[in-house]
């Protein structure tokens, strides 16, 4: 997992000196095990940087966060808890795209949460899975090849989000979580069994039985997609 996530910090240069770290914490195995990680290579890295977390209660309460405030304590790592009522909010407003406008709301949550603490980077816990879902989510329902990219600059926040954790595949972290018996939450989102999300993990599953590769294949072509290759050209080239 250091590894890895070693290689993604490096070919993207997420930290840099100085830096003052904010993890975006959910509760769940991808962003527990990203502290452990950071909390990991601040003690190891030359590099020297500092960490701070804050988790968002999107449940009103129904949310049980004292195995993760008891793990941020023992990392060592500060964390601050926002309540927010966003599951409330898309009820409300009987949201079609549910994951999307919660995705929205947490990352500006965050990235203002962040901002307050003196943090000019947020990192958040995406894997590759996640990577290659958002790409197919792109191309099924948007009508574009995609994705959110591993290091990234808000300029309305002037935050930088990092995810160092795009290189490593969801069945490691779940492995990990469970062997290192990680105090994984639940998020109580009740969207979470009817989404185009879970639609595009399902038929990834699929896909991976005939093209066993095609998670590393997807990225390998987010980084060396060419603009000859593409139809933006006004003319072809022979």
């Amino acid at each position: 997992m250091l590894r890895y996530a070693g290689e993604s910090i490096r070919d993207y240069r997420m930290i840099q000196p100085g830096d003052r770290i904010m993890i975006g914490l959910s509760g769940g195995k991808d962003s527990l095990l990203l502290s452990l990680i950071l909390a990991t290579l601040r003690h190891r890295s030359p590099v020297k940087f500092e960490l701070t977390a804050c988790l968002i209660d999107q449940s009103d309460g129904q949310m049980d966060i004292s195995g993760v405030t008891e793990y941020m304590t023992a990392l060592d790592i500060p964390l601050e808890i926002i309540n927010h009522p966003t599951y409330k909010i898309m009820e409300i407003r009987d949201e079609r795209s549910p994951c999307s406008l919660c995705a929205n709301l947490r990352r500006g949550i965050l990235a203002n949460a962040a901002r307050k603490a003196d943090c000019s980077v947020l990192a958040l816990g995406h894997h590759k899975d996640d990577t290659a879902e958002t790409v197919l989510l792109n191309l099924l329902y948007g009508g574009r090849f995609k994705c959110y990219h591993p290091h990234l600059f808000m300029s309305r926040t002037e935050v930088r989000v990092i995810r160092p954790l795009v290189y490593i595949e969801e069945k490691k972290i779940t492995i990990e979580a469970e062997r290192l018996g990680l105090p994984v939450t639940s998020s109580c989102c009740p969207y979470a069994d009817d989404s185009k999300r879970k639609t595009a993990k399902e038929m990834l599953l699929e896909l991976e039985k005939l093209a066993p590769e095609i998670k590393s294949n997807l990225i390998h072509a987010l980084k060396n997609t060419k603009l000859d290759e593409t139809w933006t050209e006004s003319k072809a080239q022979e």
